[in-house]
């Protein structure tokens, strides 16, 4: 009878130490994955994804080039190139946008420049040269200054600022506009870079865009007077 009682004592006690140790281990199991179910198959679905990482400590990304602001080179645009960090210095080139709307460099290298950001050439020549010709280089393009000219039957002729894409109606808009003389059907405009002159009809240059031709810096737009 004492044996009976003293197994009984010893299995209570067991019970309770089992019943412990499962205890324990349900409080630190990680949590079941709770399932979401297809209100219409009852198929579980997939748990949502977890958050994304925090990016408080990301890199920030590099800012877009705003094309409102950066200069953007034309043809006729003249610009120093310099190559800087060489060992062995090379002088600066100057260049000026073809018609083409090409540069040429050194070694003949050809690059578009029309159209083209000042940071956008620079990366264009790095790679170019960067490792096939140079270990390390750093290109530097510049804008020489820029303007054209309005002369003849304008209200204030003279050189104006070139701050970006102009028609001759524009330019000659930016010159004050036309004097009470001025043959609006004869406008000379001659091209810097290849001295090429045409003849525009103002008047019919405001019903017809297409001759309403653009002017590039170092052009020259001459109004002439009328005769009667």
């Amino acid at each position: 009878m004492d044996h009976m009682k003293v197994s009984g004592f010893w299995l209570k006690g067991l019970a309770v130490v089992m019943a412990g140790i499962l205890f324990a281990g349900c409080q630190s199991a990680p949590p079941r994955q709770q399932f979401k179910f297809d209100p219409l198959t009852q198929a579980p679905m997939e748990p949502p994804p977890p958050p994304p990482a925090s990016t408080a400590n990301a890199a920030p990304a590099p800012a877009p080039v705003d094309p409102t602001t950066a200069p953007i080179l034309h043809v006729g645009d003249r610009v120093t190139v310099s190559f800087q960090d060489l060992v062995t210095p090379i002088p600066a080139v100057d260049a000026t946008v073809k018609d083409d709307g090409t540069i040429t460099l050194i070694y003949n290298k050809q690059f578009q420049a029309d159209g083209r950001t000042l940071r956008q050439l620079e990366n264009d020549i790095r790679e170019a040269y960067v490792p096939g010709y140079f270990r390390n280089m750093t290109p530097s393009v510049t804008i020489m200054d820029r303007f054209f000219f309005v002369g003849g039957e304008v209200k204030a002729p003279g050189r104006q600022v070139y701050t970006g894409r102009i028609l001759v109606l524009g330019a000659i808009d930016a010159a004050g506009g036309f004097t009470d003389y001025a043959n609006r059907k004869k406008v000379v405009v001659t091209h810097a870079l290849n001295s090429k002159q045409e003849t525009v009809d103002a008047k019919r240059a405001l019903d017809h865009p297409e001759l309403n031709v653009e002017i590039f810096p170092g052009d020259s737009v001459f109004v002439k007077k009328r005769l009667w």
